[in-house]
């Protein structure tokens, strides 16, 4: 099953100590349109309109988001009370008889040929999403996103990890760890949304357990970059340096890994960027997407600069796509 998490598929430091990370996320979808008001995040999504009717529909009866915690109603942002465990059952299953409803309303619609684009709307709030997100700047996203676990004296933890870490003994974390999720919920004082904080968390903890790679000037941050076919790489590269396409190795290597990672960053919209390695394909795609303008998947591959200033909505990196004349559509 499912849950909310962060995993990092690069991490990189340039040699000012500006660092850029690159996340796939997975999140209620629900909370999208909260991530979406960071504007210092490049991001690309899973799409409700390019995923089949009959897969979103899979999807969300095998393995439907259920939320993590039942607040009680309240007044302004942010509750304190939550159900208890007898009322949070009885939620959850109202929560799958309306996940059952949405389905039903889904195909009726289906079945008259409605577009997917519409009938999978129905279904979101049952979905679970999936992002890749790459930025330089988390300081604000944390501040505003992460809890606020408070200890007796005052201090600030963004996480459960660094709370237990920093309060407790080695005796006393054992009993810590075995805390349930309400327990948490409650010490957490945190005003955002509970769902988005607990992405938020995830992502704050993968990035203290990560060390970044260190770039030097020119050098490139590439996403999947560590999961490529490095022999299948070599393969095509002597072949396109043989056809005379290239004429630099360096070079069309580089030119190779930005295109496929940029081709995968895309391919997100339909859940199939993990897919086979027909590096062929990716580079046709990345070709069409090009063409046609689509720019947003050619913000996460990024180069180390010479110098720690703002470039776009990065800092001590230059993203991809300012390598293209035409990215920012004024021809």
């Amino acid at each position: 099953m499912k849950k909310i998490s962060a995993e990092i598929i690069a991490d990189s430091k340039n040699e000012h100590g500006d660092r850029i990370t690159t996340f796939v996320l997975t999140f209620p979808r629900f909370i999208l349109a909260e991530l979406n008001t960071h504007r210092m995040l490049s991001r690309n999504s899973a799409s409700s309109r390019a995923i089949p009717f009959k897969k979103m529909v899979e999807m969300v009866k095998e393995d439907p988001f259920i939320p993590i915690a039942w607040q009680k109603d309240h007044k302004g942002m942010q509750g304190t009370e939550y159900l208890d465990e007898i009322e949070s059952h009885q939620a959850k299953n109202n929560w799958l008889y309306a996940r059952d409803k949405a389905i039903e309303g889904a195909k009726s619609l289906n079945s008259l040929e409605v577009t997917k684009q519409l009938c999978n709307r129905l279904l979101e709030p049952f979905m679970w999403h999936t992002c890749i997100v790459t930025a330089t700047e988390f300081k604000n996203f944390f501040k505003l996103r992460c809890p606020q676990y408070r200890s007796h004296a005052g201090s600030l933890y963004r996480s459960k990890a660094d709370f237990i870490q920093g309060e407790l003994t080695e005796n006393e974390r054992d009993g810590f760890l075995g805390y349930s999720d309400h327990i948490w919920l409650e010490m957490n004082k945190g005003q955002s949304e509970i769902h988005i904080m607990e992405l938020a968390e995830q992502m704050w903890d993968t990035m203290n357990e990560s060390t970044p790679k260190q770039l030097k000037e020119g050098e490139w941050h590439i996403p999947f970059g560590d999961k490529f076919d490095t022999i299948r790489l070599d393969e095509l590269r002597r072949e396109l340096l043989k056809t005379g396409q290239e004429n630099d190795s360096i070079e069309c290597m580089n030119r190779l890994v930005k295109k496929i990672a940029t081709a995968r960053c895309a391919r997100v919209s339909y859940l199939n960027f993990e897919g086979k390695d027909d590096y062929e394909a990716d580079i046709r795609l990345h070709d069409i997407l090009a063409k046609e303008g689509h720019w947003s998947p050619f913000e996460h591959c990024a180069q180390a600069m010479d110098e720690s200033i703002q470039s776009g909505n990065f800092k001590g990196f230059k993203q991809y796509r300012k390598e293209f004349n035409n990215e920012s559509g004024t021809k």
